[in-house]
């Protein structure tokens, strides 16, 4: 199984120190099923789920994805999301890509992955291998000899075509809107629905009361002398793409803070300025997105950068500069 392969950034960057890729748990709250039951003379659909306890996890290769769906095979009341929350400390969310009608705010923010799934519901005729029918479906797709690894939906081995869920890697990070514009093309073979960041991925096996599963094997590697698609980002492919600057989750804002607590010790006498405003900037956006509490993010870096013994009151007024045209374009790009 390959590493993942990124795309370059500027070590300066805010995106440096954010995760580069991210997959998102949700795990349905009330006892709500994600999954299939399947009797023996028909079957109950999934639950219709409305709140969710969700978990942010970094991946940095499409092994990595493989063993977060080995575990949630068997976990009927989870899911996974290609978007990423915002703030996965708040224990009882939706999944909210924009304000709803009643005015809750959005929990679920979109961020461009090299990871994808693609959903094959019925195409072509089904071997009864699992492997065999992935490299299938790869290669009606133009993607043969990629690798990938497949897992069989609800309905494989017992409806007719092949059924299955496949996870390759991109080489660089990819929205879901160019996702959905690059396979529009083969839309008969993989499921567009898919393409969208609140969109639930769906994992775990049916639930069979009184009958066997058809299925003996649940997890099958293609291997391929190609590691990794080749889909390039398109520009404003949707609305999502439309916006200037970025959205980061909670954690990630915290994270490049941090760091950049750190840094503050080792930027020399000639670039502090530069780098203050920079900071401050970056700082900016995030406040305005409520990741971060304003008040503390102006008092810890002022008191971090008192070890310069500089002009204090320049430096405050650069941190107030700076998070407020960090709000200001975060407010422009809406």
């Amino acid at each position: 199984m390959s590493e993942g392969i990124y795309d370059s950034s500027d070590a300066a960057s805010s995106n440096y120190y954010a995760s580069q890729n991210n997959i998102t748990v949700a795990l349905a709250l009330g006892n709500k099923l994600l999954t299939k039951t399947i009797y023996p003379g028909g079957e109950k659909a999934y639950d219709q789920a409305y709140h969710y306890k969700f978990f942010n996890r970094d991946v940095h290769s499409l092994g990595d994805i493989l063993e977060l769906v080995k575990v949630l095979l068997g976990r009927p009341q989870c899911c996974l999301l290609r978007g990423v929350c915002k703030d996965d400390t708040v224990p009882r969310q939706r999944r909210l890509l924009y304000e709803s009608k009643d005015g809750a705010s959005p929990t679920i923010i979109e961020q461009p992955q090299n990871w994808f799934a693609l959903d094959i519901d019925n195409y072509g005729e089904c071997s009864g291998v699992l492997k065999r029918d992935a490299q299938t479906v790869l290669l009606a797709l133009g993607l043969g000899n990629t690798e990938a690894f497949a897992i069989p939906s609800s309905g494989y081995l017992r409806k007719p075509g092949i059924r299955i869920r496949l996870f390759l890697w991109n080489a660089t990070r990819v929205s879901c809107g160019s996702l959905k514009k690059h396979f529009a093309s083969v839309s008969n073979v993989a499921d567009p629905a898919l393409f969208h960041p609140i969109q639930p991925i769906y994992i775990a096996r049916p639930i069979f009361n009184s009958i066997t599963d058809p299925c003996k094997t649940l997890l099958a590697w293609a291997p391929g002398e190609r590691q990794h698609t080749e889909i390039r980002e398109v520009i404003n492919a949707t609305g999502l793409q439309g916006r200037k600057e970025e959205l980061y989750t909670k954690k990630q804002a915290e994270r490049f803070f941090q760091n950049m607590i750190v840094k503050s010790f080792d930027v020399s006498d000639g670039e502090r300025h530069r780098w203050l405003i920079y900071v401050s900037i970056s700082l900016g956006k995030w406040i305005y997105q409520e990741l971060l509490d304003e008040e503390d993010v102006v008092e810890t870096l002022y008191l971090a950068t008192d070890e310069w013994k500089g002009n204090r009151k320049k430096d405050m007024q650069t941190i107030l500069d700076g998070i407020e045209q960090g709000k200001r374009k975060m407010e422009e790009s809406e």
